[in-house]
């Protein structure tokens, strides 16, 4: 799986399909050359079937995250698909559809926050391919717990390892756009192999450009949620909420 993940890392940056960049620190020129790369990109597929995914990522420290944690009434997780509920439901993990009052609630809440970055990500992709949304490189916690297939609980000590949401769209013939999201852990088994969380494999159904939030909640220290979404900086321990969108 490294080498098939490194691959299409590798293809989408060539076609312009994955690029992470600063919200306050981009240029013009950055702004104006994604664009004309993903004009490129569409102009090799004239057919129309490249699907964009705009990832917008929040993060703030743990002690201030009780105000973002509170957005989730503005979200209907019971929309989706979860491959193993049981397994999620231990995971921490929360993901669902925003409503209309989301987007104006999350703005007055960023205003809000004494510290905070955000960071935003584009991904372009052939409808029904797969490719990589990338969280970080660091773990707050030494361990998490996952319930697996084969097991009851696993436990994995680990310093640091790249996170990152796999994620498969595709376009359905009514409009709606379903995306598939696993979450992976790279670069920290014993012998620097990947983890896929399958039976942490959620699918979602939403309309073109309608929110999905993805994000968990910090009452574990050993959860999956926190290990995905959680590090700490200068002392700090930090918590991201990810919100994505496709059309």
């Amino acid at each position: 799986m490294k080498k098939l993940s490194s691959f299409i890392l590798a293809f989408c940056i060539f076609l312009a399909g994955c690029e992470t960049v600063n919200s306050e620190k981009q240029s013009q020129f950055e702004k104006v050359s994604r664009q004309i790369d993903v004009i490129k990109l569409q102009a090799a597929n004239p057919n129309g079937q490249n699907i964009t995914i705009t990832v917008n990522m929040l993060t703030t420290d743990s002690s201030l995250y009780s105000s973002v944690d509170a957005l989730w009434q503005y979200v209907n997780t019971n929309v989706a698909h979860i491959h193993r509920p049981e397994v999620f439901h231990h995971s921490g993990l929360k993901i669902g559809i925003a409503d209309n009052n989301f987007d104006v609630r999350f703005d007055i809440v960023k205003s809000k926050l004494r510290s905070s970055e955000e960071s935003q990500m584009f991904l372009v992709l052939v409808d029904g391919s797969t490719g990589y949304i990338s969280i970080g490189k660091e773990i707050l916690i030494p361990r998490f717990v996952y319930f697996g297939t084969w097991y009851t609980r696993a436990d994995y000590q680990f310093l640091k390892a790249s996170k990152s949401l796999e994620a498969t769209v595709t376009r359905l013939p009514s409009g709606l756009i379903k995306m598939k999201l696993t979450p992976v852990f790279s670069n920290f088994l014993n012998d620097g192999g990947d983890m896929e969380l399958t039976e942490l494999t959620t699918t979602i159904t939403a309309r073109p450009r309608q929110t999905v939030v993805i994000g968990g909640s910090d009452t574990s220290n050993e959860s999956v949620a926190n290990a995905l979404f959680g590090y700490r900086r200068l002392r700090e321990k930090k918590q991201t909420i990810i919100t994505i969108s496709a059309y």
